[in-house]
């Protein structure tokens, strides 16, 4: 039996993990809405696109500290990129639900921050799906390739403002009373909050590092045998022909 190319395997597995991540998603929001409607559909959509993207970034700093996922690393490009495809989704199903404000008023509500904070998100997002291929890596040099990609980690900064503006008035009174289950964004957004943070550790381990480094390459070496001073020569010489 014939195995599957491996990039053919990587999209099977992202995408397996996306709608086992998805069914989870709607058990859940159906529980907390009590019901199915099309904006908890909506919401199962955009916090698998959140999730699947977080565990893209999170796999470079899992890699970082540990290593039994290091097989796993590779698929990175393939988890962000499901996680990309399921917030378009979640954007195409914003027109409908909400046409007043993201169709028919979209001009009369762009410079809301809930419009301004998702489009340069998803810019950001689709610059990134753009230039996840390896000729765009060799068009912009591997340096300047990997800057454009970190940038997605503004991307999911400014999605997690952007929850916070929505529904943060939900959150602080779910957090006061701690009555029923608690919102699904928060839950997703406390997650993005965590694999940032979790990057920043990387970054400053890798900081901390290079300071070591370059402080123990800037230390004069210690004088070795073979390389004495004259006057420690003289001094020796000194001794033995007392």
């Amino acid at each position: 039996m014939n195995q599957l190319p491996v990039n053919l395997r990587m999209w099977r597995s992202a995408i397996l993990l996306a709608f086992g991540i998805l069914v989870v998603l709607v058990g859940y929001v159906y529980l907390y809405n009590d019901g199915l409607t099309a904006l908890a559909w909506s919401q199962a959509v955009a916090g698998t696109a959140a999730l699947m993207i977080g565990i893209s970034f999170a796999l470079s700093g899992i890699g970082y500290w540990w290593d039994f996922l290091d097989a796993r690393v590779g698929y990175r490009k393939y988890y962000g990129l499901v996680g990309y495809y399921f917030a378009l989704l979640h954007s195409v199903m914003l027109l409908f639900i909400f046409p007043n404000r993201y169709w028919y008023g979209f001009f009369e509500n762009f410079f809301t921050p809930n419009i301004i904070l998702g489009l340069i998100a998803m810019t950001i997002l689709t610059m990134m799906a753009i230039v996840s291929n390896n000729w765009a890596m060799r068009r912009l040099g591997p340096i300047h390739w990997r800057q454009l990609l970190r940038l997605g980690y503004l991307a999911y900064a400014l999605l997690i403002v952007r929850a916070l503006y929505i529904e943060g008035g939900n959150w602080l009174a779910w957090l006061r009373s701690f009555d029923g289950l608690p919102p699904p964004r928060l839950i997703v957004s406390i997650c993005a909050a965590a694999v940032i943070i979790f990057r920043g550790s990387v970054f400053i381990s890798k900081k901390a590092r290079a300071a070591r480094a370059q402080t123990l390459a800037s230390q004069p070496a210690p004088a070795s045998a073979e390389n004495k001073t004259p006057a420690a020569d003289m001094h020796q010489g000194g001794e033995s022909n007392q």
